[in-house]
């Protein structure tokens, strides 16, 4: 299968530009700009049970890093927003310096892939580059890594005349001789500038509120940023929220369930609970085990009980007699006594008879009696090796979701606590190996849940708020199924009819799109849904900012080109690309 060709569909906006009184001429190099945002799936991420649909060739970095970098060339965006970026100084820096971009790259220190946004430097130059970490700023849920990055951009001057007058987008027809002598061949009035963000937030089906917050503080920091600038917003990132998610639909203002919100909140406080009850318990077995440590051993315990019997029984003359005599009740032998069964007790090893010099003769001549079993200790005393006590557990027993070993106290163990993850059950029973692992929650590295008291947390309503606080954004793709339902996607019918033949565990994707967006624009083996978007902020044209119009956007390939799951021999990361062309206007 070849890849398909991806149309550039006419947005409404343009159709409306043409109708204008005074319309102009778009020229292709001064006038307007394509604008990317692309995963690339982090060759980190590719293991071979996430794709089991692909070639081995598919999956080869070799092969891999070669057919993005030849598909993204090949669209030649003049501005991109890049995610999953792997191999940055090794691979992608190298080549897209030499196809003449300029570049801005951040990663969190504990990952292997970051967010890149470069720009074609002969149609923009950097103002300023700012970095976000979500887990730095209020109280993250989930060490999460994720990150944001953000460059201020100003266009660059550019003459007017179009060496490709082919590629105009004439609105309307007109004489463009006449348009260049107007101008006398200098550049019109210089756009305002452009601030452009982009993001990769927390990927994990129960992470919602994650992402709200996320969101939140996104927006915050850009507003921050940008608050000297006052330049243009455009968003670009793969924000791993469905049009169901919380946080597409409070940044789109899209219609939200009643309890979507109290249920986000209802999530975090049983989560918090359950954190906490499950770090309780790991301390808790921690002091237990210490206290185990501190306390004398066993053999210690015997030999320092043995020693205090001993020193009472000379004592008390309870031995042998300075003549050799055993002392005993009304000065008879011992061994004349009655026998007398041992009281009830846990019995310590047997220690030898304390015996003077001058009564081995005398005692050598005494019947033989069999030796007792050991010493007597009252039960409370005792303490047994590898026994549980007060709840902790010794020599690998395991209670209470905690386990030690040889008094050492390992790292707890989440999984056999309770769960309150949003659809845990489906964890458990998905057959996709990365939600398969969520069902055994660890409790270090990646995505680990944070120990904080509930009023660290912003409430849910709260963070709602804030984003609802700013400009509302606008998706680009938002526009997607009523461009397309008349004019849809070309169907490769050959390779659809091969794909339903083949024996397949792959998901499918939703069967109705929501608020608008595309069916998906992520395509793997165990997940196709739409995770991102071109945002651009609902606003007044800022004071120094340049007045941006979506003209096209580009096409979704229909499903039937992508058989049971990205990536394949074609497409090369398990998203799509959007791309959008904008008209880049002064502001007046």
């Amino acid at each position: 299968m070849s890849r398909p060709q991806r149309r550039m569909i006419t947005l409404p906006s343009a159709q409306e530009l043409t109708q204008r009184p005074n319309a102009i001429r778009l020229h292709k190099k001064k006038d307007r700009f394509l604008f990317m945002t692309y995963n690339l799936l982090a060759q980190a991420l590719v293991r071979r049970d996430m794709f089991p649909h692909a070639t081995q060739k598919a999956l080869r970095w070799k092969f891999r890093k070669q057919n993005i970098l030849q598909e993204f060339l090949d669209f030649a965006p003049d501005l991109a927003c890049l995610q999953e970026v792997d191999f940055w100084d090794e691979v992608y820096y190298p080549a897209l310096t030499k196809a003449g971009y300029e570049t801005a790259y951040y990663k969190n220190q504990n990952k292997k892939h970051g967010c890149a946004i470069i720009w074609r430097k002969t149609r923009f130059e950097k103002v300023e580059q700012q970095t976000l970490e979500y887990d730095d700023n209020g109280q993250p849920t989930f060490s999460t890594g994720n990150i944001g990055l953000m460059v201020a951009l100003k266009p660059m001057k550019q003459a007017a005349k179009n060496p490709d007058p082919n590629a105009d987008m004439v609105l309307p027809d007109e004489d463009e001789q006449e348009e260049d002598n107007h101008t006398n061949g200098q550049a019109a009035e210089l756009p305002g500038g452009i601030l452009v963000a982009t993001t990769h937030l927390f990927w994990r089906p129960d992470g919602s509120y994650e992402r709200l917050r996320q969101a939140s503080i996104l927006l915050d920091k850009i507003q921050e940023w940008n608050k000297d600038l006052n330049y243009t917003i455009l968003l670009g990132g793969d924000f791993n929220t469905t049009p169901r998610d919380a946080a597409y639909r409070a940044m789109t203002r899209n219609e939200m369930p009643p309890q979507q919100i109290p249920n986000l909140q209802k999530w975090l406080e049983d989560e918090v609970d359950r954190v906490q009850k499950a770090e309780a318990a790991a301390i808790e077995a921690a002091e237990t085990a210490a206290l185990a440590a501190a306390q004398p051993t066993v053999a210690q315990q015997n030999g320092d009980s043995v020693d205090q019997l001993t020193a009472q029984t000379e004592k008390l003359a309870l031995g042998t007699s300075e003549n050799g005599t055993s002392n005993g009740t009304n000065g008879e032998p011992k061994n004349d006594l009655p026998y007398r069964a041992p009281p009830t007790g846990i019995i310590l090893p047997k220690q030898a008879p304390v015996v003077s010099a001058a009564s081995e003769k005398d005692a050598a001549d005494l019947p033989y009696r069999a030796p007792p079993t050991g010493i007597i200790l009252p039960k409370a005393a005792a303490a047994t090796n590898g026994a549980a006590t007060n709840g902790a557990a010794t020599n690998g027993a395991a209670t209470n979701g905690t386990t030690t070993t040889n008094g050492d106290v390992s790292k707890l163990d989440l999984a056999s606590l309770p769960r309150t993850m949003v659809d845990s059950a489906t964890f458990k029973d998905s057959i996709d190996p990365k939600l398969q692992n969520l069902a055994a929650i660890k409790e270090s590295g990646e995505d680990a849940p944070v120990v904080a008291p509930l009023e660290a947390f912003t409430p849910a309503q709260d963070l709602l708020a804030a984003i609802e606080a700013h400009p509302r954004c606008i998706s680009i793709y938002g526009q997607y199924e009523e461009l397309t339902k008349d004019d849809p996607a070309e169907i490769n019918e050959a390779a659809a009819t091969k794909t339903a033949a083949t024996e397949s565990t792959a998901s499918n994707p939703p069967t109705v799109s929501t608020h608008g967006e595309p069916t998906f624009t992520n395509f793997a083996t165990w997940f196709k849904d739409t995770l991102d978007y071109v945002y651009l902020y609902d606003q007044p044209i800022p004071e120094s900012g340049a007045r941006l119009v979506p003209l096209r956007l580009l096409e979704i390939p229909d499903k039937s080109f992508l058989g049971h799951g990205l990536p394949d021999e074609n497409f090369s990361s398990d998203h799509l690309c959007l791309m959008v062309e904008f008209a880049i206007l002064p502001r007046h």
